[in-house]
């Protein structure tokens, strides 16, 4: 009884934080880190613990002028630790990322060491921020790195600008590590003006996109520039992107259909003075669409996400808008670049965006710098952005949860729907036996309709067969169509004589024999109970994902099963089954936050059927 009373005030709970959800876009929280000089954030990442990690520079700590300044967050974004790197010089970070070890690769430039001017500095962590290595990079005069990634052989790719080699001024200058940071290629590309790179990703392929700007190439007096690279960093092809004005590139992402989305800011077309600059290609860099955003003055993007629901998430910030001199800028899209929200967030002074990723609950952390708040100069500033509130939600509130053989287990369903539209939704249950093994679904697939804002209320009863052994099992209850899906489970016990332990038991001795949403009832409308008739491996959902995705898949008959994930190298990175599975439907959830970003793919090996499907996972 105690078990139910606390999961129903749970339900309670959980219904009315629903409907004080707050709208996307809006602040759940903001902070400031700093002293009484300049700190600023130049990029950030949720951790696998569901904090944050930020780098920039720091003039208020450390042994320089400047100094990398690293600052690690909980959830809520209280400082867990800080950390700064660098000489009695100027040593400025400008990319961070979490490394598959727990620790942190640091990339930027520095005046306090290396060969020449300024240097590439690139710091290895620990996950608590100690160093485990340095590296610098460059020639004898000055080279800035901006971007780094952990790449799928465990080293590092990082790119910035070189002017020590290459044939112009500044040129790209991209250098490909081993894990320790030595050195296994590096490579420059240019023209005959200034070429200057600020963003690098490893694409699908195992080669590489970079972004920068160029006025070498293009139409204009700075052009976008793209550059495409196989794995040893060969050119495969080179793009700009561009008016008669500058257009400046600072951040590039492979899109899910292997594309690109290339954002910066734009003075050749746009309403302002600059505006953000959105252009989205195919895998061959060929434009399909490109948009602007923002008003009559200054507004620069500096990092563009492809989203969990296939639009793109931009950060920069705005002269146009807002409270003050400038104000951090964010500019929600969906797939075809069209606006969804925008929002600025800042004070009456200037503060600066310059990096943005969505989170794992699908809203977003944004870094970069204010003046209107924190303890002097500019401090380096994070808000958290709340994500958009779900569509459906699925409650189940149980009733007797230890039965034996032949008693009904019973439970209570409310499903809401949050948004004003009328949906046609399926619904469905399957159990996890004893064993570990999903079982089902014990009901459905059945079809229901919600009218919009509504709730829907009602019972569920199955019978527990004599074949079905004893042990503790879990439910899972879901809704959903193609765009919306939501779920929830229930803890339950069977006992029994102690001797019904055959795990072979028949589907249709799970018989439920009471089924109500609402008004409706479930049985014998609509509903489509029956086994699969052949293997099927689905997309996974969602996709692109950050840290969790769900992979579903069909067998029509007992097999065994192993589905594992690779790398694009071909290497496995895990096995989410390897067993033998009963007939039914199937579903799996990879959490991935011990990997890095990138490309994936699944693989369903079931009897004779083998089926392999692509994913990314962006962090």
């Amino acid at each position: 009884m105690m078990k139910v009373t606390l999961l129903t005030v749970l339900c309670v709970l959980f219904l009315v934080s629903t409907a004080i959800a707050q709208e996307p876009g809006d602040t759940l929280w903001t902070r400031t880190y700093g002293g009484s000089d300049n700190d600023v954030g130049y990029s950030v990442q949720q951790t696998s613990d569901g904090g944050y990690i930020t780098a920039g520079y720091t003039q208020s700590f450390g042994a320089g002028y400047e100094d990398f300044y690293l600052v690690k967050t909980d959830s809520l974004g209280d400082t867990v630790w800080t950390r700064t790197y660098g000489g009695s010089d100027g040593d400025y970070a400008h990319s961070v990322h979490q490394t598959t070890d727990g620790g942190y690769i640091i990339a930027g430039g520095t005046y306090s060491f290396g060969a020449g001017e300024a240097d590439f500095y690139l710091v290895k962590t620990d996950p608590l921020g100690y160093t485990l290595w340095t590296v610098t990079e460059g020639g004898s005069n000055h080279d800035y790195a901006h971007s780094v990634q952990q790449t799928t052989d465990g080293g590092y790719i990082v790119t910035g600008a070189t002017n020590s080699f290459g044939a112009g001024d500044y040129d790209y200058y991209v250098v490909k590590t081993d894990s320790l940071g030595g050195t296994l290629w590096s490579r420059t590309y240019w023209g005959s003006g200034d070429d200057y790179a600020r963003s690098i990703q490893q694409t699908s392929d195992g080669g590489y996109i970079v972004a920068g700007y160029t006025n070498s190439f293009g139409a204009g007096l700075y052009d976008f520039y793209l550059v495409k690279t196989d794995s040893i960093g060969n050119t495969l092809w080179t793009r700009t992107y561009g008016g008669s004005g500058d257009d400046y590139a600072r951040s590039v992402q492979q899109t899910i259909d292997g594309g690109y989305i290339v954002a910066g800011y734009t003075r050749s077309f746009g309403a302002g003075l600059y505006d953000f600059y959105l252009v989205k290609t195919d895998s061959l860099g060929i434009p399909q669409w490109t948009k602007t955003y923002g008003g009559d003055s200054h507004d620069r993007a500096y990092c563009v996400q492809q989203t969990t629901d296939g639009g793109y998430i931009v950060a920069g910030h705005t002269f146009s808008f807002g409270a003050g001199n400038s104000d951090v800028y964010l500019v929600k899209t969906d797939a075809n670049g069209y606006t969804l929200w925008t929002r600025t967030y800042g004070g009456i002074q200037r503060d600066r965006g310059y990096s943005v990723v969505q989170t794992t609950d699908g809203g977003y952390i944004a870094a970069g710098a204010t003046r209107s708040f924190g303890a002097g100069g500019m401090d380096m500033y994070l808000v958290r952005v709340a994500a958009r509130p779900p569509s459906v939600t699925l409650t189940i509130v149980p009733g007797d949860t230890v039965v034996t053989h032949g008693d009904t287990l019973c439970y209570h369903l409310i499903c809401e729907n949050h948004i004003p539209d009328y949906l046609e939704l399926s619904f469905e249950v399957e159990v996890r036996l004893p064993n570990g093994y999903l079982y089902g679904p014990i009901f459905g697939p059945a079809r229901f309709g919600m009218f919009g804002n509504g709730i829907s209320e009602g019972d569920m009863c199955h019978f527990i067969p004599r074949q079905a052994p004893v042990g503790d099992y879990w439910l899972f209850a879901e809704v959903y169509n193609l765009e919306v899906s939501a779920r929830d489970s229930m803890a339950f016990t069977v006992t029994g004589d102690g001797q019904l332990t055959s795990l072979e038991f028949p589907f249709e001795e799970w018989q439920t024999v009471l089924a109500r949403l609402g008004d409706q009832d479930l049985i014998g409308k609509g509903v489509e109970v029956g086994l699969p008739t052949e293997f099927t491996l689905q997309s996974n959902y969602p996709n692109p994902f950050n840290a969790k995705t769900v992979i579903r898949y069909q067998l029509p008959v007992v097999s065994r099963v192993k589905l594992e994930v690779f790398n694009l190298l071909g290497e496995r990175v895990a096995t989410l089954v390897d067993g033998r599975q009963q007939t039914g439907y199937r579903s799996v959830v990879w959490d991935a936050s011990e990997v890095s970003s990138g490309i994936y793919f699944y693989k369903l090996t079931a009897g004779d059927f083998t089926e392999t499907k692509r994913m990314m996972l962006v962090k």
